[in-house]
């Protein structure tokens, strides 16, 4: 399905493309050939973003993928990165949707230790200090949204169910 929208949508910036390649006297832009460039671009990240789910795919059960010790520091800091640079994506498009804005549209959060090499093995004390840090990040943006979740819960029920844990 996403190969066919994508081909489809390949297709459409081709055609809209050609159309826009249109300039007026001297190279000025016409509003049309702006909205090509800007769909062409449009088109241009979601590629990436099907490009990088087809990885994801295709790796998912590859024979001879090592075995991962999800206890082992080199893991644990890794998973904590990632975890950060999903926080990051997820304060970034509720900014983008103008939702959350007080804690969502901010600067990055950016630890220093978020650019350290893949096979970094931190020891167990800075992890935890990690991963405190990142709690305290993301315990803010939860909280935030989940209390605005119960208050547009009108049954009672219902409301004691919205972001439960543990």
């Amino acid at each position: 399905m996403k190969i066919r929208a994508l081909i489809l949508a390949v297709a459409l910036a081709g055609s809209l493309a050609a159309c826009g390649q249109q300039q007026g006297p001297a190279g000025s832009d016409t509003p049309a050939s702006q909205a090509a460039r800007e769909f062409d671009l449009q088109v241009e990240i979601g590629r990436y973003d099907v490009m990088l789910g087809q990885v994801n795919s295709l790796t998912a059960d590859r024979p001879g993928a090592g075995p991962v010790d999800d206890n082992h520091p080199r893991e644990l800091a890794r998973e904590l990165r990632e975890t950060v640079w999903q926080y990051n994506i997820t304060r970034s498009r509720l900014c983008a949707r103008g939702l959350f804005t007080e804690v969502a549209c901010g600067p990055a959060y950016e630890p220093v230790w978020i650019a350290e090499p893949a096979d970094a093995a931190p020891t167990m004390e800075e992890i935890q200090t990690r991963a405190d840090a990142v709690g305290v990040e993301t315990q803010r943006l939860w909280t935030a949204v989940c209390e605005d979740a119960r208050t547009r819960e009108t049954d009672e029920q219902e409301r004691a169910l919205v972001c439960p844990m543990e």
